[in-house]
């Protein structure tokens, strides 16, 4: 399948959309339909049935739209990269790690997390540190780790992080964190309220600044057009706030002002709320 992908990504755009625009119409029928459909019900619980189905076809145009777009990942030049994604204040980072201050990066899914990791190592001038989740998958799990790591990106699987961080934490100026991912029941977690709904967060994102004592930033994504965005990158707290803020609290209210503002480009098929608290 990694083969299919690679070959495919050597599609120009446009024609990657024509594909898009037509597995688009099939795949609601096929591909958690009832999942998204419950997630956008109990995060809008006032949206009517006609918003309701419109909003789930415009999710899935953009979700397909994505699909392509991380394939293309694959073998996107930088040039074409650089004129796709635009960052709007990314200077500001830059300066403070040129200063030799560290800086977190939560960011989420919204619009297309993929490229905003690739054009963002195109655009600091350091390598980023970047905690993921493996997937079961393995052939494609290396497949996405040497697409995310083209430009330079290190990655750090999840389960390892902490410990990387601390045996390297001299020489770590970046980490970014798609901070919006459900823990496993095992996992430390901590409870904040999100769209009307008792979400889990990793425990760490509380305990990741006051590890780093760094500059903490929201990331958010905006789609400008098919396949072009911008990047804004807002403070939510610096090294002499960090122990005294509520940091998790901050990035889930940026969090939900973002999809609220563009619910149909977050991604709605995850099952996000797939356990409660009285389940643990």
């Amino acid at each position: 399948m990694t083969r299919v992908y690679l070959l495919l990504s050597y599609l120009p755009l446009n024609f990657l959309y024509i594909l898009s625009s037509f597995v688009s119409i099939f795949l609601p029928h096929v591909y958690r339909r009832k999942v998204v459909k419950k997630n956008l019900v109990n995060s809008f619980p006032k949206i009517s049935k006609l918003e309701l189905e419109n909003l789930v076809g415009n999710f899935y145009a953009h979700f397909c739209d994505i699909f392509f777009e991380t394939i293309k990942s694959y073998s996107i030049s930088s040039k074409e990269l650089k004129k796709r994604v635009i960052f709007l204040n990314i200077d500001e980072l830059n300066h403070k790690l040129e200063k030799k201050e560290k800086v977190l990066v939560l960011t989420s899914h919204q619009c297309n997390w993929e490229w905003l990791l690739l054009a963002s190592q195109l655009n600091f001038n350091q390598p980023i540190n970047v905690i993921y989740k493996s997937i079961s998958n393995r052939n494609i799990d290396k497949s996405l780790i040497k697409s995310r790591s083209r430009f330079g990106s290190k990655l750090i699987e999840s389960k390892k992080a902490l410990l990387h961080i601390r045996r390297n934490i001299k020489k770590i100026g970046i980490i970014a964190l798609v901070a919006d991912q459900s823990p496993i029941k095992k996992n430390k977690k901590s409870w904040r309220v999100l769209l009307n709904q008792d979400t889990a967060f990793f425990k760490s994102v509380e305990y990741l600044p006051r590890l780093l004592n760094s500059h903490v930033y929201f990331a958010s994504m905006e789609r400008l057009s098919r396949g072009k965005y911008s990047v804004k990158f807002d403070l939510i707290s610096t090294p002499n706030q960090n122990l005294n803020k509520d940091i998790l609290s901050e990035y889930v209210w940026k969090l939900e002002h973002q999809i609220k503002q563009k619910p149909d480009e977050w991604l709605w098929t995850h099952k996000r709320w797939k356990y409660t608290r009285e389940d643990i």
